[in-house]
């Protein structure tokens, strides 16, 4: 199987792990928890994770599941609105993705299925909390490292 092949269907496998925790992906937990897959699992996909403003963050990544969405096999649900706290508009929404085709797993993908399901129950701040402790290095650039290091502090 190509790596892209993969990599599509791994998404796949992560969206349909929280619909059966029935709990919801961000695009926050999509990404570090892809980033814990390949660092933690040793899974290479050459996602070329690189310190951002939320942490580790995959621009290849965030292509492939656009492209999903683009071909309709993930939807977006949109949630809260994001309010500038400065000016008071709407700057975006806070949104899930959602699987929107026929999957199953197949039998060799039960161990990265649950890993997935061990991680996509976790809130994201469980796992922004657990990421900022073991990979500090990718929070230089962080909006958020603050918040983070004062919720660790507590």
């Amino acid at each position: 199987m190509l790596v892209e092949d993969k990599i599509y269907r791994l998404i796949k496998l992560l969206l349909y792990a929280a619909k059966e925790e029935n709990t919801k992906v961000t695009p926050t937990k999509l990404q570090k928890i892809f980033f814990l897959l390949e660092k933690e699992k040793g899974v290479q996909l050459g996602l070329d994770f690189k310190p951002w403003l939320f942490g580790p963050y995959s621009e290849k990544l965030q292509e492939y599941i656009n492209r999903l969405i683009t071909s309709g096999e993930v939807d977006i649900e949109e949630e809260e609105e994001v309010i500038d706290p400065l000016s008071g508009a709407i700057i975006g929404y806070k949104k899930n993705y959602v699987l929107n085709s026929d999957f199953k797993p197949e039998e060799e993908e039960k161990e990265i299925e649950s890993f997935f399901k061990e991680w996509v129950r976790k809130s994201k701040d469980e796992i922004m909390n657990y990421v900022y402790k073991k990979y500090y290095e990718y929070f230089d650039y962080s909006k958020i490292r603050d918040s983070v290091l004062g919720r660790l502090q507590k």
